[in-house]
């Protein structure tokens, strides 16, 4: 029995299989190349869909009134106050005198000789704090400073007081309370029982009636309140206050005219982003030309339908200096932009961020019909995923096919060689046998 390919008769059984497997192997190759073809167009959809979500992304930063319709507030003095403004704010000038800072409540205890050793009050005693109408209780009687200092801190019904310990030698140690939020109407209110009340002995260290700051507005009208951050005293702005003035400082209001273009750049940027990678891809597969065509085709449609229902003085981009070039991709001319601002701050905003007919929301929707969960980039790479699966399949049979296929050759192939093998003997002792014949003489 032949143990290998050829060892019969010579015949190169391997390579006659090989051969005849790379013809049978031809449908097998066109499947994988089918496979590798789809996998491309699966990665280049997750390329498109990425870079529409970057869009997006960059569109959902900007669609708010505060994006485009956005006011600077300066200070003239910072040391006493500084000043931001939102999109209900009014360009102009006031003067602000900072007359007092809004404090934090305070009080303060008895010297006490040590802070771990002496025990204070009697077992039992209690300290009943409150806060902004807030009351919380603490077992306090019979502990030492350290140990009634963490026991306000620890407290899991605080309602707003932080107790520390203040240390002004070896034989002076004070427990001071303080509310953590500023202002009279934050003030601490303190009861004790037992004898806790007369030990500790605190009393105030500032005002609770004088808690509040305060600011003179034009010289002429006074705020109070609990913060030193007022941000509803003036529609539109927060001020910010530092420190106490003897004089007035200026407060100046003024159209971000920078922030606005910046705000509108960012979306010629972003729309020219997309627009340079959604023409790479054209070319490599017609049902993903359609697709990009798609989306092309829904946003300059959404480009050229004007909003409805806005009350603003625009109604297309190129109104405000964003237009199209030759090539598709958009340009800002900051000049037209800058007249259109001073022309109607209020109506550039709304055209580009009004919350139902504002350009970028409408694009938003436009992309979201393409990138959201079960939407339309989703069903095609669903799609492409069914058909690589086919193919993986039809390839896993061919291969058992071919083994099957390639596994007969060998066996036909070597039965031949075997075969030839056994003539090629047969052949052999013949010629032996006839030349072994006597030579007949003629003539005899």
């Amino acid at each position: 029995m032949i143990s290998a390919p050829g060892i019969g008769s010579g015949l190169d059984v391997g390579a006659i299989v090989d051969q005849l497997m790379t013809i049978e192997r031809q449908p097998l190759n066109r499947l994988e190349a089918d496979k590798q073809g789809l996998q491309t167009q699966l990665s280049t959809l997750g390329q498109l869909k990425s870079s529409l979500t970057t869009f997006q992304s960059a569109l959902s930063g900007l669609q708010q009134l505060d994006s485009f319709e956005t006011y600077k507030a300066g200070s003239a003095d910072e040391t006493a106050f500084t000043a931001t403004a939102n999109s209900n704010a009014s360009a102009g000038f006031s003067s602000i005198q900072v007359i007092a800072m809004a404090e934090a409540h305070k009080t303060g205890s008895a010297a006490i000789a040590d802070t771990d050793t002496t025990t204070l009050g009697g077992a039992g005693d209690q300290i009943n704090l409150s806060v902004g109408g807030n009351s919380f209780s603490v077992n306090a009687g019979g502990l030492t400073l350290s140990e009634i200092r963490d026991a306000i801190n620890d407290a899991p019904d605080n309602t707003g007081v932080s107790a520390t310990i203040i240390s002004e030698n070896s034989g002076s140690h004070r427990l001071v309370l303080t509310s953590t939020e500023t202002g009279s109407a934050n003030a601490m209110s303190l009861s004790f029982t037992g004898s806790l009340g007369s030990t500790l002995g605190l009393t105030d260290i500032n005002n609770p009636s004088q808690l509040d700051s305060e600011i003179l507005i034009d010289g002429l009208y006074t705020v109070n309140r609990s913060s030193n951050t007022i941000d509803d005293a003036m529609t539109g702005l927060t001020i910010n206050l530092v420190g106490v003035s003897d004089t007035a400082a200026e407060l100046t209001v003024s159209r971000d005219i920078e922030s606005v273009t910046g705000s509108v750049q960012t979306f010629v940027d972003g729309f020219n982003q997309l627009r340079t990678t959604m023409k790479s891809m054209y070319g490599s597969d017609p049902a993903l030309d359609s697709t990009l065509r798609n989306i092309e085709s829904r946003m300059r449609s959404t480009f050229n339908t004007p909003p409805t229902g806005l009350n603003g003085s625009f109604n297309y981009l190129t109104e405000v200096g964003v237009s199209f070039l030759k090539d598709g991709s958009l340009s800002l001319d900051a000049s037209d932009l800058e007249a259109a601002i001073a022309s109607d701050f209020a109506g550039v905003a709304q055209l580009f961020a009004n919350d139902n007919q504002g350009y970028l929301f409408r694009m938003d929707s436009v992309i979201d019909n393409f990138v959201e969960f079960d939407g339309q980039l989703d069903i095609r790479k669903d799609s492409l995923n069914n058909r690589i699966d086919s193919v993986d399949n039809r390839i896993f049979e061919m291969e058992f096919r071919l083994q099957l296929r390639e596994q007969r050759l060998l066996d036909q192939f070597s039965a031949l060689d075997s075969l030839m093998g056994e003539l090629q003997g047969t052949s052999n002792f013949l010629t032996q046998q006839l030349a072994a014949l006597p030579t007949i003489q003629s003539g005899r």
